[in-house]
C-alpha cells in the first residue's frame, strides 16, 4: 500500500511544484495543494503505523504516539468480520484498540495475540480465526489508478 500511495504523493508534489514555479493558475495551485496535503498526511500515518509483538506485550505505533500493552492488561479479545476484512478488538484496562487485517503479517499477529492472552479472555471466533487467519486485502487499485491519472496529467502539462 505504501508504494502506490508514496508514488501518488511524489507525483502530486511534482505537479504542485510545477504549478508554483511556472506561476500557474491560482485555482490549480489551490486544488493541487488541497490534494497533496491530505495525501502526504495519509502517507506519513500509514508509514508510521505498526503493531509489534514482544514477550511483554504489544507495541502499537501510531502517527503521533506509541502505546505499549502488557499481556495482562488485555481483558478481552473479540473479532469482527466485515466483508473481506477482519478486525481484532482488544479491550484493555486503558481502553480498547482495533487491529485490522490490512496490516502486514496479520495472521502471525493474530496467532501471537491469541497465544499470549489466556483462552478465557479470547472469543471462540478469534481462536478459530487464529488457526487460519486470512490476510485482508488492501485497496491498492485506486492508488495505482490515481498514479496513472497523475502521470497522464504530468505528460499533458509537459507536452501540450
Amino acid at each position: 500500500m505504501l508504494i502506490p500511495l508514496g508514488l501518488d504523493v511524489v507525483l502530486l508534489f511534482g505537479l504542485l511544484t510545477n504549478a508554483l514555479l511556472r506561476k500557474g493558475d491560482t485555482a490549480e495551485q489551490l486544488v493541487l495543494a488541497l490534494f497533496f496535503v491530505p495525501a502526504f498526511a495519509l502517507f506519513l500515518a500509514s508509514y508510521r503505523r505498526r503493531v509489534g509483538v514482544g514477550e511483554g506485550g504489544l507495541v502499537i505505533r501510531r502517527f503521533w504516539s506509541d502505546k505499549a500493552l502488557v499481556w495482562d492488561e488485555i481483558t478481552h479479545v473479540g473479532c469482527l468480520t466485515l466483508r473481506r476484512k477482519v478486525y481484532l478488538l482488544l479491550t484493555t484496562v486503558k481502553g480498547f484498540f482495533i487491529v485490522s487485517s490490512i496490516l502486514e503479517r496479520f495472521p502471525a499477529l493474530a496467532d501471537a495475540i491469541v497465544a499470549h492472552v489466556g483462552s478465557e479472555r479470547v472469543d471462540e471466533d478469534c481462536r478459530l480465526l487464529a488457526g487460519h487467519a486470512v490476510k485482508g486485502t488492501v485497496p491498492i487499485a485506486p492508488a495505482w489508478i490515481a498514479a496513472a491519472a497523475l502521470i497522464g496529467i504530468i505528460f499533458l502539462k509537459l507536452f501540450p
